[in-house]
């Protein structure tokens, strides 16, 4: 039976079809070229969202909590005292002063018209007065707060939340800045249990300190030694220290979870 010849119409688009691909090899294949490309997109995204999660999941980022501070000497100020009932005259020294063991701090009257002065009782910086010139004072009476330089150096920690209190444990380091030295790691000795009021703190420290509450707001205080500095610190200085909270990893950053020591 005779063959039955093309249309001459399909032929034609045939040859044309072979024609470009010699031209352009590869555009008979274009939908396997896309689908190269897009695998290897697709890889190179599932390679990079692998390589966040895991360090999402097995990264680590450090942890700290800034708190307001002071460095001081000891624990506490000492507080020099009225050693006699009596009139207070006046001041012979002003708060944030250097003074020395004996050094004159106040005037007072005694009842029988004598007039005698209160000494210093260490060396030290005076921190505050603690009493209004003019008023009767009975004995032992507080006149002013010193920072004594006998004592050894201590950073004070004050945190003013209880979400923050719980973060001060002994033991934990605390990076603390010190003026004309640098940055020192101290650790945490003492944490008081019970928090005082903010206005009790009121008059132990020469300036503010920025980030302390006032009134009767409650504040939990802890304490880390610095005894290697006892003679370089002048006084009382209101620093911004960072407690270490060791390590979180990043998904726990991003959703506020605690910290992984």
């Amino acid at each position: 039976m005779p063959a039955v010849p093309a249309p001459a119409g399909g032929a034609t688009a045939v040859a044309a079809a072979r024609a470009a691909a010699v031209l352009e090899p590869g555009l008979d294949r274009p939908v396997r070229l896309v689908g190269a490309r897009l695998w290897a997109a697709a890889a190179a995204l599932a390679l990079a969202v692998g390589a966040g999660t895991g360090w999402a999941v097995f990264g680590t980022l450090p942890s700290t909590l800034t708190l307001p501070a002071v460095l001081a000497h000891g624990s506490a100020p000492e507080t020099v005292r009225a050693d006699r009932a009596g009139a207070l005259l006046g001041y012979r020294v002003t708060a944030g002063q250097p003074v020395v063991k004996g050094q004159p701090v106040a005037l007072l009257r005694t009842p029988d018209g004598a007039e005698v002065t209160v000494p210093a009782p260490a060396d030290g910086t005076v921190s505050a007065l603690l009493a209004t010139p003019g008023g009767e004072l009975a004995p032992g009476a507080g006149l002013a707060a010193l920072d004594a330089s006998h004592r050894p150096a201590t950073v004070r920690l004050f945190a003013t939340t209880l979400k923050d209190a719980g973060q001060l444990v002994p033991g934990r380091a605390v990076l603390v800045p010190v003026p004309g030295v640098g940055k020192v790691r101290a650790v945490i000795t003492v944490v008081e249990p019970l928090p005082v009021r903010a206005d009790s703190l009121d008059g132990t420290f020469p300036v503010p300190l920025p980030g302390l509450p006032a009134g009767a707001a409650p504040v939990w205080t802890a304490y880390a030694d610095l005894p290697f500095l006892a003679a370089e610190l002048a006084g009382p200085v209101p620093v911004s220290a960072a407690v270490d909270l060791g390590a979180r990893h990043p998904y726990q950053a991003v959703f506020g979870t605690g910290a992984k020591r």
